[in-house]
């Protein structure tokens, strides 16, 4: 499979940027599409402002309640206290996106419609956010190095930044544009972002991506600035994949969910060779990906509230569906293993956290004090203590258990 290779200079960025001629039409975002009406819908039914100190009491869920369907597994409403700390410095219809954790046991996470990167320190309860530059607003994954700078991806803005906390620096990355033909203007092209979207740092220091619009995966070599692009299909296409999701695992290959196809698939960086696996359910929309201890590859879905674990040594999948009160079906977005081995997702359409017990073959909820606060990013500090972002309230949960 053929593999590009480029070097960007650090002025390319700003002849990127007045090159830049359109945003991507609205069929190329129908992963972002979805996510925006979910959060609308959640916004819509809000319980209220926060409070005025910038975080409210914590709240302790103790309802002994079973949740159970047909065709789902049981859920166990368990206690837990829950404590929320209302975003102090944002706007109307923000999505707080996915949240890591420093060595420190700050919290970071990007704020895509304000283009803000946010950080909470919990020994002071309090926020610091900063704004990236050249942003539009699509700033997504993100992570923290062992150095303690950030690393993360501007989706519409179409780099890879580098943020320096210590000294309030940015390094940015450029990326190259795809084109693709103009649904509204039939025989013109469109120049778009490569779109990154999920990050990760492997062993060696490289910035590895998903490029949705480009339908590959990225590699940034940060000490030379070389960027090399995989393609993820023998054929050159764009925007028929849509990868999304992106972990690695301890061999050193590169996991990704391709969420327009409903496939999962690896990147075996020495060969080069690419290997995907359909996933069993059409239309699950596979999304987040994580690696356990024993190798096991954890998927979460945007539709069927659905978790899915697959065995790379049998290519078999599990499937564990999630109930709901009412049975309403919807997405399970965020994804996170603990030391334990535990694996937490947020289930938005029942308002909750959630733990799988797959050897009991069901799951632990613990709900979300905020009505509809859209649950969507998750990570796990310890086996007992879980941040995760509320998007539909602008705020970020701790839950701990009692």
């Amino acid at each position: 499979m053929p593999v590009m290779t480029t070097r960007w200079p650090e002025r390319q960025l700003e002849r990127d940027r007045r090159s830049f001629r359109a945003l991507p039409s609205r069929r190329h975002w129908l992963l972002l599409r979805l996510l925006a009406l979910l959060l609308l819908l959640a916004l819509s039914a809000c319980s209220g402002p926060p409070s005025a100190t910038g975080q409210q009491p914590a709240t302790a869920t103790a309802v002994p309640e079973l949740i159970s369907r047909p065709g789902t597994l049981p859920a166990l409403v368990q206690a837990a206290t829950v404590r929320e700390y209302p975003l102090t410095r944002h706007s109307e219809g923000d999505m707080l996106m996915r949240p890591v954790l420093d060595r420190r046991g700050r919290v970071w996470f990007g704020v895509m419609a304000s283009n803000l990167i946010a950080l909470f320190d919990p020994q002071s309860a309090r926020w610091q956010t900063v704004v990236p530059p050249h942003g539009r607003g699509g700033l997504m994954g993100l992570t923290v190095a062992s150095d303690g700078t950030v690393w993360f991806a501007e989706q519409y803005a179409n780099y890879i930044g580098h943020y320096s906390p210590d000294t309030g620096r940015f390094q940015v990355y450029p990326l190259p544009t795809v084109s693709a033909p103009d649904p509204a203007h039939k025989g013109k092209q469109l120049t778009l972002p490569v779109a990154p979207n999920e990050l990760l740092l492997d062993r060696q220091g490289q910035i590895w991506f998903t490029e949705m619009n480009a339908d590959a995966l990225g590699r940034l070599n940060p000490a030379t600035g070389e960027l090399r692009q995989y393609p993820l299909s023998s054929h050159h296409t764009v925007q028929q994949l849509n990868p999304y999701g992106l972990a690695s695992d301890a061999q050193g290959n590169l996991w990704f969910t391709e969420s327009s196809q409903n496939r999962i698939g690896y990147l075996d960086p020495r060969t080069e060779k690419i290997t995907t696996f359909s996933t069993p359910d059409p239309g699950a929309m596979p999304m987040e990906i994580a690696i356990d201890r024993q190798g096991q590859v954890w998927i979460t879905t945007f539709a069927h509230n659905l978790l899915l674990r697959f065995d790379p040594r049998s290519h078999q999948f599990a499937r564990y569906y999630a109930p709901t009160p009412d049975g309403s079906s919807g997405g399970l977005y965020g994804l996170s293993l603990d030391e334990s081995g535990a694996v937490w997702v947020t289930v938005a359409a029942a308002n909750t956290v959630a733990r799988l017990l797959p050897e009991q073959r069901r799951f632990l909820y613990y709900l979300v004090p905020t009505v509809s606060s859209f649950p969507f990013g998750v990570v796990a500090a310890t086996p007992r203590q879980v941040w995760f972002t509320e998007a539909g309230a602008n705020q970020l949960g701790l839950l701990t258990l009692t």
